[in-house]
Parts: C-alpha cells; sequence; structure tokens
C-alpha cells in the first residue's frame, strides 16, 4: 500500500485552489496560510485547521473519518497541528518563528520548542509524519541562535525521522538543488524552506512543483511524498 503526503503554502483562498490539487489524489493534505473552513467543506474528506486569523492558518486534509486532532494539541504553539490516525501520528506545521510573538508572550512560533513539547507524542508511534513549512535552512543558521535548523534536523532524526527530501537526493541541507519558495516570486530567490521528515515509511518516490507551472497561485511550490506502509 502506498500513502501519498504532500505539503504546500497556498498563499490564501485555498478553496479557490483547491482544485490544483485534487489531482494528486494525496491521502493527507498539509496546507499553510490557508483559511477556517468547515470540516466537510471539501467532497470526500475532512479538513482539520488551526490558526489565530480566520483567513491564514493551518491546515490538514485527509480522508473521512481517518483522522482528529489529538488532545495534545497546544493552540499557543502557533502554528503545529498534531493529528492522529489509527496508525500514524503527524505533526504538521507552518512555523511563524519569532513572528508568533504577536499572538501574545505565551505563543511559540520556534519548532525546536514546539518538537520538545510534543517528543514523546511523537515518540509513541512507529509511524509518524512532521511536515509542512519550516521557514528555515542552515544557510541562515547562527553560532548561537535558538532556531538553528541543523538543530531542527537533529532533534527529529534523534527521535527517528529523516527528510525525504534528502534521502531521496543524497544533497547536503543547504544545497539543495529543488527550490520550495521563490521569495516575492522572483525566480532567483530560490530557497528550500518546506520539508516532509517521516519514520517507520518506506520512501518511494519525492516530487517537487516547478515555478512555472505553480507561480501564479503562490510563492510556493508543492512538495509530495510517496510512501509504502
Amino acid at each position: 500500500m502506498v500513502m501519498r503526503i504532500l505539503t504546500w503554502n497556498c498563499n490564501l483562498n485555498l478553496k479557490k485552489k483547491y482544485e490544483l490539487l485534487e489531482s494528486f489524489e494525496a491521502d493527507i493534505l498539509i496546507i499553510q496560510e490557508c483559511e477556517q473552513l468547515p470540516k466537510n467543506y471539501f467532497p470526500n474528506a475532512d479538513y482539520l485547521w488551526t490558526g489565530k486569523n480566520d483567513k491564514k492558518g493551518l491546515g490538514v486534509i485527509t480522508r473521512p473519518g481517518q483522522a482528529q486532532i489529538s488532545s495534545q494539541h497546544d493552540p499557543n504553539l502557533v502554528y503545529f497541528l498534531p493529528v492522529e490516525f489509527d496508525d500514524l501520528h503527524l505533526l504538521a506545521l507552518w512555523a511563524f518563528n519569532h513572528r508568533a510573538a504577536r499572538f501574545g508572550n505565551d505563543a511559540v512560533g520556534k519548532p525546536p520548542l514546539a518538537i520538545t513539547q510534543y517528543q514523546e507524542w511523537l515518540a509513541e508511534t512507529d509511524r509518524g509524519v512532521v511536515g509542512g513549512d519550516f521557514n528555515n535552512s542552515v544557510i541562515w543558521d547562527k553560532p548561537r541562535g535558538d532556531n538553528r535548523f541543523s538543530d531542527i534536523n537533529a532533534q527529529l532524526e534523534e527521535l527517528g525521522f529523516a527528510s525525504s527530501y534528502h534521502q531521496a537526493s543524497s544533497e547536503k541541507y543547504g544545497q539543495e538543488s529543488a527550490t520550495t519558495l521563490y521569495h516575492t516570486k522572483d525566480q532567483d530567490k530560490r530557497y528550500h524552506i518546506d520539508y516532509l521528515y517521516t519514520k517507520g515509511l518506506e520512501l518511494e518516490n519525492i516530487e517537487i512543483g516547478d515555478y512555472e507551472s505553480w507561480i501564479a497561485h503562490s510563492d510556493h511550490v508543492p512538495l509530495m511524498g510517496d510512501f509504502k506502509i
């Protein structure tokens, strides 16, 4: 059996862009910058959502009745959504990093703190996914930084997770040949900041959308993986 997982920062108005994703027939879609909608808004799917702004939050779309938001969910972790399937734990994320401070002193937007809080929940399952828009790369790491991507990667590897793209490409972090973000939609401002980390899933294929097909819809392109389970 193959499970298809896709992550995409849709850059608002998901309900107008959802048809772009339907042909992929993904089992799990992790969507950033999406609006709050009813759970059954999309046909033959459940929509799980968290956010501080009704027009711009974090969503997970999956087949009806397959998943639920974990009781471990802490809305002060902005934006991190723990979702439980029968045999898989998914931590979807849209890393707000330092910008989370706008939501109050208790708001946390940096992945290292969120991964620490959810580490037992992530460790207790044999199959897991941590995926989404990390808004980060080792190219921005600072020697004494508290949100270094190299530290995030080390945390996840210690929990048994590995980046699917880097498994498939054997490329070094910060030297990715494929791009997931075109900053300000400029083709020359290329960054790799979206990731699918998995454990207990056998990677079969990884794909990243191309600039020409997606730039009219978002500054990000989708990252999609097929996994044998």
